[in-house]
């Protein structure tokens, strides 16, 4: 088990790499969150489960030394569903951002450090509860940053597509294209699938991850079935 762990990981690049299955949300409903009421509602059905896939999107800036905008977007799935909540539109993300400080509901994300600092330059809150895929795998292996793209090859089967288009499209759109839409999903989906995947397949990753989590873990806190929360 261990010996396969590592060797995905060093598996070359390859033509092959094309013929994998796309990677896509799966069965999941997509929702976009535009108003304070609809905020409410989607964490309140987030909080069911523990374990929340995260990633925020921000206008991207072209110009050396240009102040960063603001964030655009943020990201939130689990088993089921997933939202795009577009913050610059919502007159009163006090619920969003009380979810983000929760330690109780573990936000996985990867390389979340640009996140953090996006959440505590504009809203002055630490981010808590966090679970990195990224370091996860870095304190694993020793290499350097692994990325999304990888992890859903190599561990899941599937190919994510990341498109550069899309990572700097306008995220403070009116109305989200559907490949947005794709994109924005996704990224908040496979962080979650990977963790569940390396979790149920190969145990020993939990020794990596922070003894809090851990902890929770093993005493059945972190169930993915809404139902039985």
């Amino acid at each position: 088990m261990i010996t396969e762990f590592f060797s995905l990981l060093d598996t070359p690049k390859s033509d092959e790499d094309k013929l994998l299955p796309e990677y896509t949300v799966g069965s999941r409903k997509v929702t976009i969150v535009q108003t304070t009421q609809e905020l409410e509602l989607a964490i309140e059905s987030l909080k069911k489960t523990k374990l929340i896939g995260f990633d925020s999107e921000q206008k991207p800036t072209f110009k050396k030394g240009e102040k960063a905008n603001k964030i655009s977007l943020i990201q939130l799935a689990n088993s089921r569903e997933c939202y795009l909540v577009q913050v610059f539109k919502i007159k009163d993300i006090t619920p969003l951002l009380e979810f983000i400080r929760d330690r109780n509901f573990v936000k996985i994300g990867i390389n979340l450090v640009g996140d953090k600092k996006a959440l505590y330059d504009e809203y002055k809150i630490h981010m808590k509860g966090t679970l990195d895929l990224d370091g996860v795998l870095t304190k694993l292996t020793s290499k350097n940053s692994i990325g999304a793209k990888k992890v859903a090859k190599v561990f899941l089967k599937k190919n994510l597509l990341k498109s550069k288009k899309m990572s700097v499209s306008n995220w403070e759109t009116e109305e989200l294209s559907q490949n947005q839409i794709k994109y924005a999903s996704e990224d908040a989906t496979v962080v979650y699938d990977t963790i569940l995947h390396l979790i149920n397949e190969y145990p020993f990753v939990l020794e990596a991850m922070p003894q809090w989590f851990k902890v929770n873990f093993n005493n059945g806190e972190y169930s993915t079935n809404p139902l039985s929360v």
